[in-house]
């Protein structure tokens, strides 16, 4: 615009752009779809894609008639594709460069138009990279108007023999878990280009070590001037802040976090894991890092789908927790014995598995009275990761399934939408555990830092000798196991919290919808009876029966009184942290009555009272 150029339009998903660009009076568009039908009215003579996460298709690019640009953050033909700042310093370059080219039916193949040079220090980290290519983009986005401007804008077709290219779903080795048996400028490469800084989100994964049995971040990592010549992963100091460890070269210091963002103390750590000075700390294997490595990248597709549905965090909890959860010191855990559902043997095993979660959400939305719920999900173990160690210290074990429930719809249409969900659960598998700590909009959400943020959940056996128990199942609560060999089930519960015989009432209420499912398919499930006969004549009956004797020519307040004289320090009313015994307040009641008298109040004359609670 300084240049005397015109904007027709822009697309973006930046809210702080898009303001601007309401400022500045250029329409906005929201999608590439919206932006098509845009251009199909308005000519547009170039178009210019930075820093861009839509993909155009040929129809938008074919619009403009004069030609496209893209800017990358790397030296093309080299470094083409996604993060081309973090691999190369995982390469540990010395010199990077942006790139403007043309776009063309490839990904990074286009003709070159600018180029500049950016200088690599050993300090430099993914964020502080990342600004020097913008500034530098920013003086060859100047270049590139000028080349336009003048209409004499030189290009050159890349060496496609020199490319290398990084895919999007590629991912640091071992997950970003650090090698002691590498040299110091190694580990402090994965440290750095794993570096995004704390307000920026990171897209590939945390910088890690492994230290004992549990999967931490690294903070921080300094390379020492000294090499101690112990064995590489050798603790030498344990210091409240930090570590020093002995690498394959010189010794480096060594801070650390939890993997949801949290800063951990160096000796604690230490303490819990049972590690001292001279202690050793376990070194990956070959076969460990290749195994890591293609289970990350193949979860690494799906990250932006977990993020997503993670930023809308929901809990669901049943009413009928203990009230003195508060006070359980810790959890008790309790498994029942798996049970069938009789109503369902006629279905086939999937069948059996995808009713009874159905049903559970149906459940859950009628007695919370919640329509939209969000359940901690395990899936059954994939069989191609049996053995690999540190998979559920790197992968989360429980994952957000999601279910809208209307109870005025009937059995069999809910039962296909959550159908679709546990279809799509399996596609999607799981995400980093790191995600959280990747993520400053997830970083936020406090029970996001629990393994098992979900009160609520189901987990899926591959076989019902499963070996689940509570400690390890997605719900910190409850969890309905189902097996999907069978379709049988049984609960996971804290015992602290949920009562035994609340869970058998579950139960029987779940087989009731069930059964009720079966003789009427299509009937609003709000409406499906959950009680038994008996149950409901206990609750609507036997509860209510309140008939008891008292002194019936006694007045009501020479009850209370007579109350007074037998108990008068015992607690008679409690508001928050506020209490009354029976002799308090029938001080206070009687000061009252004085008060009135002294007003000219007669017996059996109304009087209003309007007191605070």
């Amino acid at each position: 615009m300084e240049a005397g150029h015109d904007i027709r339009a822009v697309l973006c998903g930046d809210a702080i752009f898009a303001n601007w660009a309401a400022r500045a009076n250029i329409p906005c568009m929201a999608s590439v779809e919206e932006l098509s039908s845009f251009l199909k009215t308005e000519p547009a003579e170039w178009l210019f894609s930075v820093v861009n996460p839509f993909i155009l298709p040929a129809d938008v690019l074919g619009q403009v008639s004069r030609g496209a640009f893209n800017y990358h953050d790397g030296p093309l033909p080299r470094y083409a594709g996604t993060h081309a700042t973090s691999w190369a310093l995982l390469a540990q370059e010395t010199e990077h460069a942006i790139t403007w080219h043309r776009i063309d039916d490839g990904v990074d193949t286009g003709d070159v138009a600018v180029q500049r040079q950016v200088l690599v220090t050993p300090a430099d980290t993914a964020l502080s990279l990342n600004l020097k290519c913008y500034e530098a983009a920013v003086e060859g986005f100047r270049e590139l108007l000028a080349g336009v401007a003048r209409g004499k804008l030189s290009t050159r077709r890349q060496a496609l023999e020199d490319r290398s290219y990084f895919a999007r779903r590629r991912r640091p080795d071992a997950a970003g878990i650090l090698r002691w048996d590498r040299s110091a400028q190694d580990l402090s490469a994965v440290a750095r280009a794993l570096d995004f800084g704390p307000y920026h989100p990171n897209p590939l994964c945390l910088c890690k070590a492994l230290v004992g049995e549990e999967v931490v971040a690294v903070r921080r990592l300094e390379v020492l001037s000294r090499r101690s010549g112990f064995a590489a992963g050798h603790l030498l100091e344990i210091h409240p802040s930090h570590w020093r460890v002995a690498t394959a070269t010189q010794d480096v210091d060594v801070w650390f976090g939890s993997l949801d963002g949290q800063a951990l103390g160096a000796q604690a750590l230490a303490s819990r894991n049972d590690l001292a000075e001279g202690g050793a700390l376990a070194v990956l294997s070959d076969d460990q890092v290749r195994r890591l490595t293609a289970i990350h990248e193949e979860i690494a597709p799906s990250e932006d789908f977990w993020r997503q549905r993670l930023e809308q965090f929901k809990m669901v909890e049943p009413p009928f927790v203990a009230s003195a959860a508060a006070e359980a010191p810790a959890h008790r855990w309790q498994s029942s014995s798996w049970l069938n559902s009789a109503a369902l043997a006629e279905l086939s095993a999937n069948d059996r598995v995808e009713y009874l979660i159905t049903a559970w959400l149906i459940y859950l939305a009628r007695i919370t009275g919640q329509a939209e719920l969000q359940l901690g999900w395990t899936p059954a173990p994939k069989a191609s990761r049996g053995g690999v160690q540190l998979v559920e210290a790197v992968i989360a074990s429980a994952v957000p399934m999601e279910a809208t429930i209307d109870l005025a719809n009937g059995f069999q249409e809910i039962h296909k939408a959550v159908a679709a969900e546990c279809a799509q659960l399996r596609q999607r598998d799981s995400f980093a555990r790191d995600l959280i700590g990747r993520c400053p909009s997830l970083r936020q959400i406090e029970a996001l830092r629990s393994q098992r943020p979900w009160p609520v959940g189901v987990a899926i056996a591959a076989e019902s000798n499963s070996g689940r128990s509570g400690s390890n199942s997605p719900g910190e609560l409850l969890t309905l196991e189902v097996c999907a060999v069978d379709g049988r089930f049984r609960w996971h519960f804290d015992a602290s919290r949920l009562a035994p015989d609340q869970v058998e009432r579950m139960t029987q209420h779940l087989q009731a919808l069930l059964c009720g499912v079966l003789a009427d398919a299509g009937q609003p499930v709000g409406r499906i009876e959950l009680l038994s006969a008996a149950e409901r004549g206990y609750l609507l009956e036997e509860l209510n029966r309140t008939e008891v004797d008292y002194p019936s020519q006694l007045c009501i307040h020479e009850l209370f009184e007579a109350r007074v004289r037998e108990a008068p320090d015992r607690v008679a009313v409690v508001h928050e942290a506020e209490e009354l015994s029976y002799g308090e307040l029938n001080a206070r009641a009687n000061r009252l009555a004085h008060h009135l008298v002294g007003l000219g109040v007669k017996p059996d004359q109304p009087v209003a009272i309007c007191l605070e609670r």
